[in-house]
């Protein structure tokens, strides 16, 4: 028996635009001979694509930087939430 091929998932985003941006958008899409939809989703990918990841200084105080490594090297038993995620992370994506 074989199986059918399954469509992905879609989910829908809004966007408000004015009149005059819709246009701008329209235009560009009709040069590139595509839906509008099909454009903003085109543009909206390769911009996140392309975006590299910047890391973030986080300044701390003194008293803070103790209170971070203290709970690095000494961290809390997991309670119940933490199971529960885990579990399910490992469900979803396997164990580590």
């Amino acid at each position: 028996m074989s199986n059918p091929i399954q469509a992905p998932q879609t989910t829908t985003i809004e966007i408000t635009l004015t009149q005059e941006q819709k246009e701008v958008l329209e235009n560009a899409a009709t040069i590139r001979s595509l839906s509008l939809s099909e454009y903003l989703l085109e543009v909206a990918l390769k911009l996140a694509e392309d975006l590299p990841l910047k890391p973030e200084s986080i300044i701390l105080s003194e008293r803070d930087w103790e209170i971070v490594t203290s709970a690095i090297e000494n961290p809390p038993e997991p309670n119940e939430a933490l199971k529960t995620a885990i579990k399910k992370h490992q469900e979803k994506y396997g164990k580590w």
